[in-house]
Order: structure tokens, then sequence, then C-alpha cells
């Protein structure tokens, strides 16, 4: 079943799988059924960005609820909280151009690479989730990349935290103060922007406010600032807060911003409307509404608490059912990561960057308010071409003994220096010999079988999989050719592009 889209919201273009779902609180009950590596990569897929052949075995090894808990309680990680080198970022005409552009490439390379290298993938999958639902743009309406740093570390802190209080902490982050225009709300010249979107968009969605409902809220919120000389540092100025009573959603009282979210989180379509968001994000499109209606109640039980709502989708019958698997198409930022945790990647290239634009993705710059629509949006001839051109020149690459030393500063200054030379730089994937070790590499069958299982977990047809074989069995002319030491090396990587084109791997 499909929806229609909606461009305001950024749904649509939504594909319920086949079949019939009635017994919902059976649906989201605990699964107990058989537990396999197939299994494993599909919870690795959807809690974070997919995982290496090594992720897969001790998921597969530890079992199912083990890996949940492990996936949902963050251990400790070295990552860096900010990007290596100066991200300083002057908006006068008068910049240093190429400082402006390292700033803003450190900083995108800074998130993707802990997507890659993090201990703790689902609280990188859950930074996403936030970014796009709490959306701001990286050099939009004044927005610094450190401004938007410290953004991303507020959905980190609160990447499985409590939804109402990342509401509130949101409500006073300078990105978004800046993005949505609350840092010019004013008791004497109100901005409605920030108090439309957090109804619309950010809780309780279209229909169930009034535009008096926006304006009150609008009043209340007045009275905040971001200092752009003092370091950008965010402020309440008490003599710009409109103190008046004011009336939203039926009640009254000399109301500031967090009292707004207070009320907003004591309404039922609060629940509704993020419980529709977590079911489309790590579930399947067009979730039905009595699915909804019980994440929802579950979510009000939990107090808004993500981490433990996350628990139950991710121990459900329902998340490991044949309908939600592979029911998600990639976003580029998924695609990226994930073939990159399949090639045992350790770092991503800048490459990856420019081609997660031709996919219609710029890192950390949603194109609008309402973020990507995602789905099936996603996909179309021109992004689905760029796709598989990525990933090809990804298996190709031999990038190892160039990239592998550079630090991202050196990335960073190489691509404003240089883009065309920066842009050939291969990624740091692992040697073709290392994909298939343990192979016989006289066995034409087992390469294929190993390639496939790396790059899609198996999920071939028999004829996808015969295309992949005789590829590996024949020569240029289309003779019979046996692998050899000589040739492993661009056979192994041709097998591993032409897996990789499967229409299964755009799939999550």
């Amino acid at each position: 079943m499909s929806s229609s889209v909606d461009q305001l919201t950024g749904t649509g273009d939504e594909y319920r799988p086949a079949g019939a779902l009635t017994d919902f609180d059976e649906a989201l009950a605990q699964y107990k059924g058989p537990w396999n590596p197939r299994l494993a990569a599909h919870l690795l897929r959807r809690a974070g960005f997919g995982g290496s052949p090594s992720d897969i075995a001790s998921a597969t090894s530890a079992g199912m609820d083990a890996t949940v808990q492990r996936l949902i309680h963050f251990g400790s990680d070295s990552l860096p909280a900010a990007p290596d080198g100066d991200i300083s970022f002057d908006f006068s005409p008068t910049a240093d151009q190429k400082q402006r552009q390292r700033s803003f490439l450190a900083t995108q390379m800074w998130f993707v690479n802990r997507c890659l290298q993090t201990p703790n993938p689902l609280r990188e999958r859950m930074v996403y989730f936030w970014s796009n639902h709490f959306t701001s743009g990286l050099g939009q309406d004044g927005i610094t990349p450190q401004q938007m740093v410290d953004q991303y570390n507020l959905f980190a802190r609160y990447a499985l935290g409590n939804y109402a209080e990342l509401t509130h902490e949101i409500s006073k982050d300078g990105a978004m103060l800046l993005y949505l225009n609350n840092a010019q709300n004013r008791q004497a010249h109100p901005n409605e922007n920030y108090a439309r979107e957090l109804m619309e968009l950010f809780t309780m969605g279209v229909g169930n406010y009034s535009e008096q409902d926006v304006r009150e809220s609008a009043r209340a919120f007045t009275g905040w600032t971001v200092l752009r000389r003092q370091g950008d540092a965010v402020t309440f100025n008490p003599q710009l807060h409109d103190n008046g009573t004011k009336t939203f959603l039926g009640r009254t009282g000399n109301f500031m911003g967090d009292d707004i979210v207070d009320i907003i989180m004591q309404q039922g379509a609060t629940p509704r409307y993020m419980a529709n968001k977590f079911a489309r994000n790590f579930i399947y499109d067009n979730p039905e509404p009595g699915l909804i209606d019980a994440l929802a109640t579950r979510l009000r039980a939990a107090n808004y608490d993500v981490a433990r709502l996350m628990g139950v989708i991710l121990r459900s019958n329902l998340f490991y059912s044949d309908r939600a698997y592979r029911a998600l198409v990639k976003s580029p930022l998924e695609l990226v990561i994930g073939a990159h945790k399949a090639l045992g990647a350790t770092n991503v290239e800048p490459l990856a960057l420019n081609a997660m634009r031709q996919m219609n993705q710029i890192a950390m710059q949603p194109p609008n308010v309402a973020g990507w629509p995602g789905g099936a949006m996603w996909l179309n001839t021109g992004t689905l071409l760029a796709r598989i051109n990525y990933l090809n020149q990804l298996a190709l690459s031999k990038g190892v003994g160039q990239n592998a030393a550079m630090t991202g500063g050196d990335q960073m200054m190489a691509m404003v220096e240089n883009p065309a030379a920066a842009m050939r730089m291969g990624a740091n994937v692992a040697d073709p010999t290392q994909w298939i070790a343990g192979v016989n590499m006289g066995d034409a069958g087992a390469v294929t079988d190993r390639v496939l299982w790396m790059a899609v977990q198996d999920d071939a047809t028999a004829q996808q999989r015969q295309t992949i074989l005789s590829y590996l069995s024949t020569d240029d002319a289309g003779m019979h050719a046996a692998l050899t030491m000589e040739n492993v090396d661009e056979k192994v990587r041709g097998a591993m592009s032409l897996a990789f084109a499967l229409p299964s791997f755009q799939l999550a």
C-alpha cells in the first residue's frame, strides 16, 4: 500500500509491505524465533549503518537480546568531539574563502567518519535521526560549523535519552535559534517560525493546533538571542520577552517556552506523531494506524524515554518479520557507510561527500525544515546511477598507501587546494585477498558466495549469483579462466562491484 507525497512534511511515496497486521501487541512482543547471521545483519543495518563481517559474526554469536542491549547501552569511545583543525568561520565578504571551505568540509567529514568509526553505532544512527527531525543546516541562516558541531553533540547526548527533555534543549540551541529565526523573536516584533515548526514538524503534526496557538506560542518563546560578537553565546534577555498572559492549547498562564513544550508533551497527538516517525525510520514506511497507536501508547507510558521505545522496536516480532526485512531504502549516508564497513575501510574519503551530493544528500545540510523525505524519494534514474557509479569506484579503490596516513585536516587541505586531485583519492578499503580470506581461490563458486555474503548477506537471486559467478570464471573474451594471483585483485573487486549494484544493497 502506498501513500501520496506531502511536500510540506516530507512524508509520502511510502510503500507499506504487502500483508496484513492485526495483532499489534503480538507484533511488538519480543521475538523468540531462530537467530541467524541474516537477522543479525538486519539489526546492524537498522540500528546503525550496517556491520562488517566480523560485526555480524559477533552479533550472531551474542544473540538478539544481548546485541540489542549492547547497542542501547553505549560504551565509551575515543572519537573526537570536534573536527580536526581550524573550523572558524567568517561570514563577511572579505573572509578567506579557502578557510570557509576547509571548515565546512572538515565538519562534514567529522560527522561521516564518526558514523563509520563509532563503537556505538546506534548513538550515531540516532544523531542522524534527530538531525533530520530537529533540522538545521550547516552554513544556512548564519549557522557556523562550530554551532552545528555543538548541535550534533547535543543529539549525541540525548541520542536515546528523553525526547521531551531534548525538545526543551533544542529550543535553546544556537543553531536552531538562527535556523528558525527565534533569535530574532522579540516582544515588539514576534517571529512565529520556530513556534509553528515546533508543533507542525517537531511534535504534534498539522491539524492539532490553531493559528492562535502559533501566535501565543511565539510570544512565550520571545527573548532568546545569539550573541555573535561574544562567541555565539546563547542568552535569554528578559527585557525582550513578552511577559503577558497567553492562552495555548486551552491552557492560560504567563507561559515561557519551557511551559509550551510541557503542554505539547501532554497532548495525545505528540506521541502518535513521534511513533509514526520512529516506525518509518526503523520498521517500514506507511505504518498501520494501529501500529502507530501501539507504539504511541508505549512511548507515552515510558514518559518519552527513547531508549525504552527503541528497545521494544529492536526486539519485536515485527522488526524481524519478512515484512520489515529490507523494507526501507537506504539513505546515501547509510549506503556509503555500509559499503565502507563491508569492505573494511577505516576512514571515509573526500570523494564520498561529492558522491552523496549526487545522490541528493548534502551532509549536515537538509533541504528544508522538513528534512530529507526518505523512502522511495531517494531513488530515481539519476540518483540510482550515482549510487552504482560510486559503489563501483569504492570497490575498485586502491587508496590505502596514499591516504592511510593522512589526517582529516590533511584531507581537507588537499580538497581545498586541489579539489580535482582530492576527488581522485581512493578509499582505504581492505585488500581483496582479505575479503576472501579462508576461501579456496580456485573455487569460483565459493568466492562468489563470499562476495555475496559480504555485500548483501546472500539476498540475491539464482540468476544474480550466476552473473557474478560467470564474471569470476571467464576472461574478457568469454573464455573460461581460473582465478590466479595475477587476476584475483581485479576479479574480486569487479565481483564486489556487481554485488553492490544489486537491488538488495539499496535496501536496509
